[in-house]
């Protein structure tokens, strides 16, 4: 199946470069040769795998960084780690590559190339740059990425295993991973490209080169299987980031957060989870005694999800209401509540409820924008009173889960068969009752916040016209648990014109009132 390398590298520094040789650059070396300059270095002349010596002549104000290994492959697993948003099988290659196994992720994600440009993106995201190869085998998309990085071959993406053979043919020979150990033995014997590798005795090479060239011909080719072992996401998420510089505005702290959060989306697909809190950790700069070192804040809402974008514009809400106590050099994020998340059906005639996500999405965006207390709901309340029957409360989601009736235990039930004498019917289908012993009285659409006081003309209620009532008595008595008892007799009422009203009439005074109108 078609993998997806992509190969990642730390950023280069970006500065305005011209002629002077004496203009400071800096490159990454080992004790021996130049690993990658930055620009000016580059346009002073100094290349990948120049020695030490031809490149301090090129530009005498070059400052060689080594190399750390450590941090290097923690870079390297946190680019992974994002890239598990796309498919379950990353695994760290050679060479600072990550190979993606995509070929049960390309419907999903709409294709090769919008699958493609996601991974690019979400790798830029995480701070460095890439270059792609498509292939159906591990190393035929391996070569084809570092193909693309040294610009010698034409076509980088494969997606049939015939066609594997003819590109992968004409690559230089100079990009074996073995190539360096063996020096310039592959031109001194007149072979240039993998063609020419290929077409050499079996056992020449192999005595030559070592059995392991064969092998990887051979998996690279497709020819050979080529088993990896997959990264592995960690069973908890804490991830780290050190700032490059002092960060004094949020602004500027989400676009560093945004790297955190990428490698979060990626650690929750892995795990089939999603989240609904999560807590940053923020490292400052010590500019006085009483500035603390750190400090922390939650990011919670009500439904749980596993979207970057979603996640993201949530933490900028929240860093907008913060001020920052001092500059920060370091964050950290964690995941505090983590539960399990199911995926959206993919089914061609979408359900009733299959946009319930995004609307919650939205009031939580409502909520962190504009404050919990200013997002508000209806709410349904157990009371006959009209005006008590419905109160405005803080938006919360909906519960899913229904409470269980209580189950007799065993010994109750017999105990209580034994008491009571089995009583003989003639049917032995079960009672159905009404749910209402008597049909409900409809409702007004328009229910006044204060009830109006009628007059009466002719022992009859008047509201600009002369008031029929059309309807039986519903009484109400309610509220004399809180003090707010009401006795009534409701009525649904119409004029001449055929406008229908809702009235009540006062039990101990015989006043009239109206409570609301019908449309």
């Amino acid at each position: 199946m078609p993998s997806a390398p992509a190969n990642s590298t730390s950023p280069g520094a970006s500065s305005t470069a011209n002629d002077n040789i004496d203009q400071s650059c800096f490159a990454l070396a080992d004790h021996a040769r130049v690993l990658m300059p930055d620009l000016v270095a580059f346009r002073l002349g100094v290349r990948p795998g120049s020695t030490r010596s031809h490149a301090f002549a090129l530009a005498p104000q070059l400052t060689l960084l080594a190399v750390d290994i450590r941090e290097e492959q923690n870079a390297l697993e946190a680019v992974a780690l994002a890239l598990l948003a796309f498919t379950p099988k990353v695994v760290l290659a050679h060479a600072n590559t990550v190979l993606l196994e995509v070929g049960a992720s390309m419907r999903l994600f709409g294709g090769l190339r919008a699958l493609l440009s996601s991974v690019t993106s979400t790798v830029k995201g995480c701070g460095f740059t890439s270059r792609m190869g498509c292939a159906p085998t591990a190393w035929g998309a391996w070569l084809l990425a570092h193909a693309r990085t040294r610009r010698v071959a034409r076509r980088v993406r494969i997606v049939k295993e015939t066609t594997l053979v003819h590109v992968l043919d004409e690559l230089p020979v100079s990009l074996i991973p073995s190539a360096h150990s063996h020096g310039n033995v592959f031109e001194q014997i007149g072979c240039a490209t993998l063609a020419d590798l290929r077409r050499l005795p079996r056992k020449g090479v192999a005595r030559r080169f070592g059995q392991g060239v064969l092998q990887w011909l051979a998996q690279a080719y497709g020819q050979a299987p080529d088993p990896r072992e997959a990264f592995c996401a960690p069973a908890s998420f804490e991830a780290r980031l050190e700032l490059q510089a002092r960060v004094e505005s949020a602004e500027a702290l989400l676009f560093a957060a945004r790297r955190l959060v990428l490698q979060l989306a990626g650690w929750l697909s892995a795990h089939h989870a999603a989240v609904s809190e999560f807590s940053l950790l923020l490292e400052h700069e010590l500019a006085a005694r009483h500035t603390p070192k750190t400090s922390t804040f939650k990011v919670a809402w009500a439904v749980p999800t596993r979207d970057a974008d979603h996640i993201l514009w949530l933490l900028r809400e929240k860093l907008n209401q913060t001020t920052l106590a001092a500059p920060v050099i370091e964050m950290k994020l964690l995941a505090d509540k983590v539960s399990e998340h199911a995926p959206p059906p993919d089914t061609l005639f979408p359900m009733p409820g299959s946009d319930s996500e995004s609307m919650a999405q939205l009031l939580e965006r409502l909520s962190a924008r504009l404050g919990a207390e200013n997002v508000v709901q209806l709410v349904a309340r157990d009371d006959h009173r009209p005006e008590a029957a419905m109160t405005v409360e803080p938006y919360k989601p909906a519960s899913e889960t229904k409470p269980k009736r209580g189950k007799k235990s065993p010994k109750t039930q017999t105990s209580r068969a034994e008491a009571e004498p089995e009583v003989q019917t003639e049917s032995d289908e079960p009672l159905e009752l009404p749910d209402l012993a008597v049909p409900q009285q409809p409702r007004p659409s328009w229910i006044l916040e204060t009830p109006q006081k009628l007059m009466l003309r002719n022992e009859r209620p008047f509201y600009r016209r002369p008031l029929k009532l059309i309807s039986r008595t519903e009484r109400i008595e309610a509220g004399w648990w809180d003090g707010n008892g009401v006795q009534r007799d409701y009525y649904v009422a119409a004029d001449d014109r055929g406008r229908m009203f809702w009235l009540y009439r006062e039990r101990l005074t015989g006043d009239w009132f109206l409570h609301g109108f019908f449309g």
